[in-house]
């Protein structure tokens, strides 16, 4: 009997273990809330750390540029041309040292100095301010005439040296008109051989300058000296 029943209980077992491994579960009735989640360790990778070393920023200093200075180039100043051309209105006085030369070419007209001759030159004007006494050493100072015993009233008349003091010049078609002067001065751009050969004196450099000068003016010789 009891052999009967250890039998049974044989059976009744490797039933109940058959059943177990061949029976599946349906899937509704898994709790989704209770799912438990395994997760293998060893599938995880650890992230490898590479350390690098600190690289040391070395600041490039600016490059100075040289300052190129440029060579200033030498100015080269012409000499202003020399062009011959007519006389101009210059007003010179007795004391200037300023004196005019001829050009070596060029020929110098010394007219007559006689009783009677007569010719065309240039005349400028000076003032009696520049100072007191005339290279004759005639006083000027509060008179611009000289009183002669033959011709009377006269102006004065700087002229060249080959024209003694004393010379009475009857002066035509000159901006002053016509009138009778005599030589009693000198002037350092006065003469044949200068700017203007004859200047006539005037009571001040301003009334001078605005006479400016005559170019083609008549000289007549009438007494050379005293």
């Amino acid at each position: 009997m009891k052999r009967t029943v250890y039998i049974i209980n044989t059976i009744l077992f490797m039933g109940c273990c058959l059943l177990v491994t061949t029976t599946t579960p349906d899937v509704k009735d898994i709790n989704v809330n209770n799912k438990i989640t395994y997760v293998n360790s060893d599938a995880i990778k650890k992230e490898e750390v590479i350390e690098v070393a600190p690289v040391e920023v070395v600041e490039e200093e600016p490059v100075l540029q040289e300052e190129v200075v440029e060579e200033e180039k030498p100015v080269i100043v012409e000499a202003p041309k020399v062009v011959e051309g007519p006389k101009e209105d210059v007003v010179i006085g007795k004391d200037e040292e300023i004196e005019y030369e001829a050009p070596k070419d060029e020929e110098v007209y010394i007219p007559s100095i006689t009783v009677g001759s007569t010719f065309t030159g240039t005349m400028s004007g000076y003032g009696s301010d520049i100072g007191d006494l005339t290279a004759s050493e005639y006083n000027i100072s509060n008179t611009i005439y000289y009183e002669d015993s033959t011709y009377g009233t006269l102006r004065i008349l700087a002229s060249d040296r080959c024209i003694p003091f004393g010379t009475v010049i009857e002066v035509s078609n000159s901006k002053v008109g016509n009138f009778k002067a005599i030589v009693l001065d000198r002037g350092g751009n006065i003469g044949f051989d200068r700017l203007y050969d004859f200047d006539l004196l005037f009571e001040t450099s301003k009334e001078a300058i605005n006479y400016g000068s005559s170019l083609n003016a008549t000289f007549k010789i009438l007494r050379v000296g005293y």
